[in-house]
């Protein structure tokens, strides 16, 4: 998600959040999610500039996937720092602390990590219009407390599939969110497109529907591929029920 705008710097970051261009990211976060132990003080945070060029960073959590701007943003935590420059081929660590507040103690709650990176400017131009490429990058934030039903390193055990018609009713029997990457139906050794980039929450079920011109039935196979803590796929056979 990026933005291109003619703005004084000052109002950059409020402005570009709102524009939807694609470009590439020079500012990435290690890894593709965050996990935040409840019983934790802080959580680090590396980000690093892939780029010859310096960039101002600013960096926000929020609990809504489909807002875009910081000044609506509602999270129960602390980045510090939150604006920050970074140099070329250079790394900044960002701790993330929470802030305290009632959330389930038997799951994870999910919130999101956004960042915005945008090309860092002379103060002399402070005033002047400039075309100011910038890029909002987001990933998940999970707050995990301990402990949970389930382990994390085996989710694809505490996870049912139940075939109701044209139906596939997913449920999930642990603490954790369960990240799908990609999940395919196999019937009559032919694997066939269910669901792909998904999440069934934790201790709840949702209907897949199967789709057009494919058939799901009692017995066949579902070929799953979950995305683990570090980011990592992990492809596992299970039988639908």
């Amino acid at each position: 998600m990026s933005c291109l705008k003619k703005v004084p710097l000052a109002l950059a970051f409020t402005l570009c959040s709102l524009s939807m261009h694609t470009v590439s990211a020079s500012v990435v976060m290690t890894g593709t999610r965050v996990i935040y132990p409840a019983d934790a003080s802080e959580k680090m945070v590396q980000l690093s500039n892939q780029d010859t060029h310096p960039y101002m960073v600013q960096l926000w959590t929020d609990s809504d996937p489909s807002n875009n701007e910081v000044q609506k943003a509602s999270a129960p935590f602390i980045a510090n720092p939150h604006i920050f420059r970074i140099n070329p081929n250079a790394g900044q660590i960002v701790r993330l602390v929470f802030t305290g507040g009632e959330l389930a103690k038997d799951r994870e709650t999910l919130f999101y990590l956004s960042f915005l990176q945008m090309p860092a400017i002379r103060a002399s131009e402070l005033q002047a219009n400039k075309l100011l490429l910038s890029v909002n990058s987001r990933m998940k934030l999970f707050y995990r407390p301990q402990p949970l039903v389930g382990n994390p390193d085996e989710l694809s055990k505490s996870l049912s599939f139940k075939v109701n018609g044209k139906t596939i009713v997913a449920r999930n029997n642990s603490g954790y969110f369960a990240t799908v990457r990609d999940a395919k139906v196999v019937h009559a050794g032919q694997p066939l497109p269910l669901n792909q980039a998904v999440m069934i929450p934790p201790l709840s079920e949702v209907n897949w529907t199967v789709p057009p011109r494919s058939t799901a039935t009692r017995g066949d196979t579902l070929r799953l591929t979950l995305v683990n803590d570090y980011g990592a796929d992990i492809t596992t056979d299970l039988l639908l029920n």
